[in-house]
């Protein structure tokens, strides 16, 4: 996966995250997993911080 395509994949998730994430995970499973975890994380906040 791309830079360009986790950002629209994952729009809540900070970009150096994303970043981060490309860069040290290896396995495409693996990046794919932790961002839809932090993905669903933020969408949970910002559902509840209203």
């Amino acid at each position: 996966m791309t830079l360009s395509q986790a950002r629209k994949r994952y729009p809540l998730v900070p970009d150096e995250i994303i970043r981060w994430a490309l860069e040290n995970i290896s396995d495409p499973t693996d990046q794919q997993k932790g961002l839809f975890r932090l993905e669903q994380a933020k969408q949970i906040q910002v559902k509840y911080a209203s």
